[in-house]
């Protein structure tokens, strides 16, 4: 499952910071967790192709990961190519890509995603009026 989102390529140098999330399981939580997820993702031209998830009831989400070798272990769990990379966006990045997933249609995130579960859905429209 693919996420197309026009943001530039990310770059080598790119770290991670700190982004905060306010949802817990789709309820909100009174205080919020500062996480630096990685995402899967691959590059074609001009734009950056984000690894979803399907939610039970069919919804997509956005896959945040919450560390380098989980990423990799989804990356092969979903048998995704070799053109597939990891990296751990920035803070603008990761709400440009949040922004271009909601664009899209996407209105869920997941939090550490395997084939079966997630730990949290989070509603992308509340992230991003938060941030």
């Amino acid at each position: 499952m693919e996420l197309i989102v026009t943001v530039p390529p990310p770059s080598v140098k790119q770290g991670g910071r700190r982004f905060r999330f306010g949802t817990r399981n789709r309820e909100k939580v009174d205080v919020s967790d500062e996480i630096e997820p990685y995402v899967v993702y691959r590059i074609d031209g001009e734009q950056i192709v984000c690894a979803i998830w399907r939610i039970d009831d069919g919804r997509k989400a956005l896959a945040l990961i919450l560390s380098g070798d989980s990423a990799t272990s989804y990356k092969e769990a979903a048998d995704l190519g070799p053109e597939w990379k990891i990296f751990r966006p920035g803070r603008k990045v990761l709400l440009q890509l949040l922004d271009g997933g909601r664009q899209a249609g996407i209105d869920l995130a997941v939090l550490d995603p395997d084939l079966k579960t997630a730990k949290r859905i989070f509603d992308i429209h509340q992230m991003l009026n938060g941030a």
